[in-house]
């Protein structure tokens, strides 16, 4: 019998047998994961806005739940309550920073959501792998191409652009204000670069699920008592708006957060993150189908220019990875 013999990414493919690579095929798994993860954070600005609460009450409900159902399947494992028994203090006191930086980029960024369009406010918050490759090579030591940090310079290009055009106006909600907005989005793209950061050194050391449910009930706390602070009420909602506050947790949080924490351990701080910039398109689509908002040229203009940089850094990954 003739194999089909094909190399993927250095290791032997038996086609005609059915014999693949075994780490061909956890990239194709993890790949397809990030894709997913993709997809369920897509739908966070919109349950945002349906909710229909102030930004920081909606963050507060969606760490919140996420913290609950984590904890609760960790106190379902001895390994994990073991585990959980065992961190260090300096492995605490990273995960509530984390968690601090988790709560702010929530309540700013949905707070922009009440002063810039989905598309803007979205791009912008979701342009933090050009600060991750610069963490991620100075911190981790982590090897970027060339290509991959070009990817990155292009985002970044494509968010100031957008950033300028978006703070001068655009489409923004009633009552909305631009500049506002895109302080709050950026400010809170800065927070969840230095989440992903802290993730990466401590997600080498402890599981996905004690990791995650330290760090988002730390955050659950900060935010409610930022919530406090702003005096927002955190009860008194329709079962509709509860509902929303519900798949928050599911989709973007368990669903999206949660898949890319794991994944910060098997791909590179870079890698495992900048797809999310994919998240603005399936965003802007939601948004003019769910909640009939227009995306203007320039706009999209600018976010083609951002997201042009994610193939970069995806191809520029899968070659280095081959060498």
């Amino acid at each position: 019998m003739r194999l089909d013999l094909r190399v993927c990414q250095g290791d032997l493919l038996i086609a005609s047998h059915r014999v693949v690579s075994s780490r061909c095929a956890e990239l194709l798994a993890e790949y397809l994961l990030l894709a997913m993860a993709v997809l369920n954070v897509s739908t966070a600005s919109i349950l945002v806005r349906l909710s229909g609460v102030h930004g920081f009450v909606a963050a507060t409900w969606r760490l919140i739940f996420s913290s609950l159902l984590t904890l609760a399947f960790v106190a379902t494992s001895r390994e994990l309550r073991d585990e959980l028994a065992k961190i260090s203090r300096r492995d605490v006191a990273l995960m509530v920073l984390s968690g601090l930086m988790l709560a702010l980029h929530f309540d700013l960024w949905m707070t922009s959501l009440q002063h810039l369009s989905v598309a803007a406010s979205v791009t912008i918050v979701d342009s933090y792998p050009a600060v991750l490759a610069l963490v991620g090579y100075t911190l981790f030591k982590e090897r970027y191409s060339a290509m991959q940090l070009a990817g990155a310079g292009v985002a970044i290009a494509g968010i100031t652009l957008l950033s300028l055009h978006s703070s001068g106006g655009g489409i923004t909600p009633p009552g909305g204000n631009p500049v506002l907005g895109v302080a709050a989005s950026f400010s809170g793209m800065l927070a969840v670069a230095t989440y992903f950061s802290i993730g990466k050194d401590v997600r080498a050391r402890l599981s996905t699920a004690t990791y995650t449910g330290v760090v988002y009930a730390s955050g659950a706390l900060f935010s409610m008592a930022a919530t406090f602070l702003l005096r927002k009420p955190l009860t008194g909602f329709q079962a509709e708006t509860w509902m929303y506050l519900a798949l928050l947790a599911l989709l973007p949080m368990l669903g999206g957060h949660t898949v890319i924490n794991y994944l910060l351990s098997r791909l590179s701080l870079l890698a495992s993150t900048a797809p999310i910039l994919g998240e603005p398109v399936g965003a802007s689509i939601l948004a003019m189908i769910v909640l009939d908002e227009p995306l203007e040229g320039a706009t999209a203009a600018y976010m083609a220019i951002t997201l042009s940089g994610i193939g970069m850094v995806v191809l520029g990954e899968k070659r280095r990875l081959a060498q």
